[in-house]
């Protein structure tokens, strides 16, 4: 079981990468992908994610490229996790709107939500400078 798919860590990769190389005006998406190992068609499009979610910043043009739209430190690892594989849910039920209609029932309701809030407070706290810094 994967709680973070491959895609997702490739954009976490591109991310760390354009962090790291900010100082640079621009990144090729073939400079992301060759520096993160990551197939260059695919890395076009996590980067077109990216920048549809607002995180990443592409100019077109001879010195086009890519770049981080926001400071590292204001973009939490859950605005990478949910731009690419959608919404945090450890089960379906967790993926409602509302309370789940067999909560009283349910013998592990309560564990499931303990387990759904601890991770999606790891993922709000956790930022790309945070890991950009620490190098994983």
């Amino acid at each position: 079981m994967e709680l973070v798919r491959q895609d997702t860590d490739y954009a976490l990769r591109a991310l760390v990468h354009l962090c790291r190389t900010r100082d640079e005006e621009n990144v090729a998406a073939s400079g992301v992908a060759d520096a993160q190992q990551i197939p260059l068609s695919f890395c076009h499009k996590i980067l077109r994610k990216l920048v549809a979610a607002g995180l990443v910043a592409s100019r077109a043009g001879r010195n086009g490229g890519f770049r981080l739209a926001r400071r590292p430190s204001a973009i939490r690892l859950l605005d990478v996790l949910e731009t690419i594989q959608g919404p945090v849910a450890v089960t379906h039920c967790m993926m409602r709107v509302g309370p789940c209609p067999r909560r009283s029932t349910c013998p592990a309701s309560r564990k499931w939500r303990k387990l759904q809030n601890g991770i999606v407070t790891f993922l709000k706290s956790t930022t790309l400078a945070d890991i950009a810094e620490t190098g994983a």
